[in-house]
């Protein structure tokens, strides 16, 4: 069955929508500032407009029909060859402006997005006497965020004047990337390196009366070795084979020798809501079942600390609930956005004595209102249990939302954090 990582109350929206330093004390990074596109420094954001919005917009209001044509021509012309949203400085530092346009036949224009609690909550404004329309918004100068424009409360289209996309479960999205965000260049396929093999493992669960087909990476070594490996088990692993390109990250990193040569079993879910909904049996298959048969059938190495379970929104609450309850066999969790709000109960995490678990987890700043509902705020809870229990845990906040382009990006930071051969840069 295909994983789309979504939870029971999503809205028809055609999101990916999914509940998506070497010391390892803990700490919250801020993402570096990328460097790329046709600039103009204004402090330290580069601005990457056209003329400036507000010099166009007050004469495009005031003139008369064939300078108004003219003017909105000019500025539509020059916003296809940049891409929107257009970006200027914004009114605070830290800030940048981002102007959304769209033209064309409409009577309402609506922005749905990350920065929208992935609701149509805001509308663009029309120019009068032209089918031109606009919203201004100011993000932090290295979010990168996912939207759609919904056109009369029905279509639900990308932006046509921006060439940025962001794949999903359920469909492309359009993409902003203020101008100091940097895109992971390690999810793109490099022919210049070698790259392991990916072959099917079919897991029949006499616990569960079922069977899937996971993916299995091994690495470039993997068939002139008689080498041990450590292994990484991927929830919704189709998703992050797909969208996450997780088998390009994990070459780049080995190449790099940033980690040692890894195993990746990406298992799909059959029921993804009951399944990953902190599911007892679902755990103990995953734990007692699946990880003895693909120690039987690889090398592997069969430590928990040689081990590592990875989830995004409903898989990250998976992967924490499974590492609760089998550190025996995996000793390190990885959560991104994982499934935990404001009101989730932390109780049987807080009551349990600590065990041997190190933690990864990573959440967006634009996931407090998820749906309506506030992941951010549950994820810093979990945070400052962890802190308070003392584990080994690296945590990170990023200035996006619950997205297969956040988390595609922060696989690197979680297995550089658990194997990492080399010293982190903070």
């Amino acid at each position: 069955m295909k994983s789309r990582c979504a939870l029971p109350l999503l809205l028809p929206f055609a999101f990916a929508a999914a509940l998506s330093g070497h010391s390892r004390q803990g700490r919250e990074t801020k993402e570096p500032a990328a460097k790329e596109g046709k600039e103009a420094k204004v402090s330290s954001v580069k601005v990457l407009s056209c003329e400036a919005f507000d010099r166009f917009l007050e004469p495009a209001n005031a003139a008369g029909e064939p300078a108004k044509r003219a003017l909105v021509d000019d500025l539509v012309s020059c916003a296809g060859r940049l891409g929107t949203p257009l970006l200027e400085r914004g009114t605070k530092p830290g800030l940048g402006r981002a102007i959304f346009l769209y033209r064309g036949p409409a009577s309402k224009v609506m922005l749905s997005g990350d920065m929208t609690g992935l609701r149509p909550t805001e509308a663009l404004t029309p120019i009068a006497g032209t089918d031109l329309f606009y919203l201004v918004r100011e993000f932090e100068t290295d979010a990168r965020l996912d939207y759609k424009f919904v056109l009369n409360d029905k279509d639900w289209v990308l932006d046509p004047l921006n060439p940025r996309t962001m794949v999903s479960g359920f469909g492309p999205n359009s993409n902003v990337e203020m101008p100091e965000y940097v895109r992971p260049a390690e999810v793109e396929y490099d022919a210049r390196i070698p790259h392991g093999t990916l072959e099917d493992f079919t897991f029949t669960s006499k616990i569960l009366n079922n069977t899937r087909v996971a993916r299995v990476y091994l690495p470039p070594s993997y068939a002139q070795s008689e080498a041990r490996y450590r292994t990484l088990y991927v929830h919704d692993g189709t998703d992050y084979l797909n969208f996450a390109k997780i088998n390009n990250v994990v070459d780049s990193l080995i190449h790099k020798k940033e980690i040692p040569p890894i195993l990746v079993v990406m298992v799909p879910p059959i029921n993804r809501e009951q399944e990953y909904g902190n599911n007892p049996e679902f755990a103990r298959a995953f734990a007692t079942e699946l990880v003895p048969m693909i120690d039987r059938r690889y090398r592997t190495q069969a430590a928990p600390g040689s081990r590592a379970t990875l989830g995004a929104s409903l898989g990250g609450l998976i992967a924490v609930f499974i590492g609760q309850n089998y550190p025996q066999v995996f000793g390190n969790v990885a959560g991104q956005s994982s499934g935990f709000f404001a009101e989730t109960s932390l109780e049987p995490l807080r009551n349990a004595p600590k065990i041997n678990l190190v933690f990864h987890l990573d959440v967006g700043t634009y996931e407090a209102n998820f749906h309506g509902r506030n992941l951010l705020e549950g994820n810093r809870r979990l945070r400052d249990l962890l802190r308070e229990k003392n584990y080994r845990l690296q945590y990170k906040e990023v200035h996006e939302g619950h997205s297969w382009g956040s988390w595609r990006a922060r696989i690197a930071d979680a297995l550089r954090f658990f194997w990492g051969t080399l010293p982190m840069k903070y």
